[in-house]
């Protein structure tokens, strides 16, 4: 429950602030056309090299990720933000929103590492979406006042400086480490192509979404839609999404592909009367897949190993870095149909390509045969959360060692073994070492798939 409010009230807060800046102080001084290669591509990118920078210092000292700096993060935040607003001239609006970007993007790893550490795997597709709906109808409450215009009034500061307040406090909140040992979604296979992979799938996704609607300013300024109230649905998709994904990763998967109908079809309606509601409304609806998966899948990704927890935001960053490049070409063929559609095809047509090699190698089946005893091993240890340590230990015994021998092999005392194999005992629900070696044997053959077959 407080991860989940923390993280909401982070994206309300930062969600508002990139509205006012976007819609209230950008567009007055760059025009619709400026605004949006300021925001949605400058200002995304910038959001993208914050979680980098947050992501690398947290790898080099996990000390980062920590209340005090993270109280660092949302002061300079709210000052940078202060400045975007109040202080006079355009660049003096930019600079201080660019750098009110790059703060939102480490705020944005901080909660995604908090979101890895404290809530299990089968849980978090469902606080992400929960946690992100709440801040876009919270944000969608607050521009109702002083007759939609609340948002670009300087009374927002107020409730800004509150909500400022509510963070730090939510987050003196203890957090519980979570604990995957109960009930799981389908595991994930890790090895070196994961991230690899999943990055290049999030940025062509990404991409592809971008490209077909990027949320143009025009549409706002000229009064087509209200940009705060459309932004409501976004939370239909997230909490969808975020219920899909809890119950299979590859279900959450495969809605995202069939959301890439969504360009075909904005493509098609450009131009047409009346339809920039309905897009804008879709568009942030479809936009919900692909903001919980993409998140969920590098959490997970994150959790597989010891020293990996920095790449828990990278989701994100990747996301951003697509949606950023799906905003550009989206902006430079927005007037020319056919390139627009060649584009989109040929990005649609990699992103099934990319999709089915990261599915078949992270959620699929493999003969046993072509998987190695080494290899085995490591997927049961993943799959039961063993720490190195308790994998060495649990490897050795599965081979048939005494403790002594295990004690001898290690050069630790057998009282640390027998702690240790205590744990792997529990954390695989076995009650000696004989039942947990005969486990791990059945692992090899999974009840429900053909003989000859390991699920990983």
């Amino acid at each position: 429950m407080a991860i989940c409010t923390l993280i909401g009230l982070c994206f309300l807060w930062t969600g508002s602030e990139y509205i006012t800046w976007w819609l209230y102080r950008l567009t007055p001084h760059f025009g619709a056309a400026g605004a949006d290669i300021w925001s949605e591509v400058v200002g995304y990118l910038f959001q993208a090299v914050g979680i980098l920078l947050f992501s690398l210092a947290v790898k080099k000292n996990e000390k980062v990720l920590c209340r005090r700096k993270f109280l660092f993060l949302i002061l300079a935040d709210g000052v940078a933000t202060a400045v975007a607003f109040f202080v006079p001239g355009a660049y003096s609006v930019l600079i201080a929103g660019l750098l009110m970007n790059l703060l939102h993007g480490a705020i944005g790893g901080y909660y995604l590492m908090r979101l890895t550490q404290s809530v299990p795997q089968q849980k978090r597709g469902g606080v992400f979406g929960v946690a992100y709906a709440f801040g876009s109808i919270g944000s969608w409450l607050l521009s109702l006042f002083m007759n939609g215009r609340f948002l670009g009034s300087p009374y927002v500061f107020v409730v800004y400086a509150l909500m400022m307040l509510a963070i730090i406090l939510v987050d003196r909140m203890p957090f519980v480490a979570s604990d995957n040992d109960s009930e799981s979604v389908e595991p994930l296979y890790f090895d070196r192509l994961s991230v690899p992979l999943a990055a290049g799938l999030v940025v062509l996704l990404s991409v592809v979404k971008g490209l077909g609607f990027y949320f143009p300013s025009t549409d706002a300024i000229g009064g087509v839609v209200s940009a705060e109230s459309v932004r409501a649905f976004y939370a239909i998709g997230l909490v969808a999404a975020g219920i899909i994904n809890d119950k299979s990763r590859k279900h959450g998967a495969i809605c995202c592909l069939c959301a890439l109908v969504f360009p075909f079809l904005t493509l098609a309606l450009r131009g047409e009367p009346n339809t920039g509601m309905v897009l804008w409304i879709t568009g942030y609806v479809f936009f919900g897949f692909f903001s919980v998966y993409r998140v969920v899948t590098f959490s997970d990704l994150s959790g597989k190993k010891e020293g990996l927890l920095f790449i828990a935001g990278f989701g994100l960053m990747f996301g951003r870095i697509g949606d950023a490049l799906g905003a550009l070409i989206g902006i430079f063929t927005r007037n020319v149909q056919m390139t627009s559609v060649w584009v989109a095809a040929g990005l649609l047509i990699a992103t099934f390509l990319l999709f089915f090699r990261f599915y078949n190698k992270t959620y699929s089946t493999m003969p046993v045969q072509n998987i190695s005893l080494e290899d085995r091993l490591h997927i049961f240890e993943e799959k039961y959360e063993m720490t190195s340590r308790e994998a060495e230990v649990f490897e050795l015994v599965v081979s048939g060692r005494s403790n002594s021998e295990i004690a001898a092999d290690l050069y630790v005392s057998e009282s640390t073994v027998k702690f240790h194999v205590r744990n792997a005992l529990r954390k695989a629900g076995c009650t000696n070492r004989t039942e947990l070696a005969a486990k791990f044997r059945k692992s090899s053959m999974s009840e429900t798939d053909k003989p000859g077959y390991l699920r990983v």
